[in-house]
């Protein structure tokens, strides 16, 4: 048998050590995918958390709990409810330097429920301390058409 030094294949050893080398390097790159995958989903959650305590932030100091201390509102994808409970007032509001507004303000601790439409397990619930008023007396000045109704400036 004549053989040629120079020429030269793989012998079995060499090839399951590449193998070997391979696929410990796939499962690596497996796990490290997984694991990506997992905190990609984990801040996705994160920034609809974030999203949703936003909106009821919004919700909150758009409301007037004094005239509305109770409602829902639905989006395309939550359902909110809110409850308000006055923790202080109302009482009269002061005008400087004429005395008493029209108004009355008061806090209330308004609870949120929001319940995600696609998924309506487990509500997440928030809670916010809003300012409200309502009118109690006449205005008797302010601009046209924001008086009351016969009053002289």
């Amino acid at each position: 048998m004549n053989r040629n030094p120079k020429v030269r294949g793989f012998s079995l050893i060499e090839v399951i050590v590449a193998l070997v080398v391979i696929s410990s390097f796939g499962a690596a790159l497996f796990v490290w995918a997984g694991q990506t995958l997992q905190l990609a989903s984990r801040a996705a959650a994160v920034q609809q958390d974030a999203e949703i305590e936003r909106n009821i932030t919004e919700l909150a100091y758009s409301l007037n709990p004094a005239e509305q201390p109770s409602g829902d509102l639905r989006t395309s994808t939550h359902r909110f409810h809110w409850q308000a409970t006055p923790t202080h007032g109302p009482v009269d509001q002061v005008k400087h330097p004429s005395g008493i507004s029209p108004y009355q303000v008061g806090l209330y601790q308004v609870r949120f429920t929001v319940t995600d439409l696609a998924d309506p397990g487990v509500p997440r619930t928030s809670e916010r301390i809003v300012a409200g008023w309502h009118q109690v007396r006449p205005r008797n000045s302010g601009p046209p058409g924001f008086g009351a109704a016969g009053a002289r400036p």
